[in-house]
């Protein structure tokens, strides 16, 4: 069975597993709430530092928001490891961590907060300044305290949907550490996009990074089932 949040205490290091949706109410086994980080950090009171491994696709803002700063608050060193995606408020997560690991094939994706609404014009109007506010007061600062990057850079690149590979990530300031390859391959299921076991739909997403990706194509001799589970393996940072 897949533990979406799992947590270990081995050698006086901590060890928490974020592999899931980041929400403000557990719907799914696999959403990841406040709650539940509360409660494993409460575990972890006596280990000497804690690893945070991440796998999500984002989430709800303010529940982010709430466990960027339980992990801010812990008095003991934290490093987060990007395992294969750290998506939207995913990526504020990690950057709670006093160092932040990614492997050069994972991947980090900020973007504009975003909501579902319904009203009339003054309604729109009136969310769109509170959606703005909640970004630069939460997200947007968050990012320029770790990057060091202007608001201005930072706004472009929320706009247009930034997606960062390990080199990509280091060299922008949101990682610190890029490490050896993880195999963390990618399927195509249907309009779906599977990081390990995180399973995303792609019209989430305006700018799914396909240009980062080749395809793996099925052999003759795999079942009809692997061909339509087409791999797709991360490119270099060369590329």
């Amino acid at each position: 069975m897949i533990k979406w949040l799992e947590v270990k205490a081995l050698a006086g290091i901590g060890e928490i597993y974020i592999y899931g949706e980041i929400t403000d109410i557990k719907w799914w086994d696999e959403d990841i709430t406040p709650i539940d980080i509360k409660e494993e950090l409460d575990k972890l009171k006596d280990v000497d530092s804690i690893n945070v491994y991440v796998n999500s696709p984002g989430g709800n803002v303010f529940a982010g928001v709430a466990i960027y700063n339980m992990l801010r608050r812990v008095n003991k060193p934290v490093t987060a490891y990007v395992d294969g995606i750290a998506a939207s408020i995913a990526s504020l997560i990690v950057l709670a961590a006093d160092k932040v690991v990614m492997p050069f094939n994972a991947m980090l994706m900020i973007h504009n907060v975003w909501m579902c609404a319904c009203g009339d014009y003054k309604t729109f109007r009136e969310l769109a300044d509170k959606i703005k506010k909640i970004q630069d007061s939460t997200v947007t600062e968050a990012y320029q305290r770790k990057t060091g990057l202007s608001n201005e850079k930072l706004t472009k690149m929320m706009d247009e949907e930034t997606w960062m590979n390990g080199d990509e990530a280091v060299k922008l300031g949101f990682a610190d550490v890029v490490e050896e390859e993880q195999k963390i391959a990618a399927c195509y299921v249907g309009n779906n996009v599977k990081f390990s076991d995180v399973e995303v739909q792609m019209n989430r997403f305006k700018a799914f990074p396909k240009a980062k990706f080749t395809e793996h194509k099925p052999t003759k001799n795999q079942s009809l089932k692997q061909r339509h589970r087409h791999k797709v393996n991360m490119l270099s940072a060369n590329n």
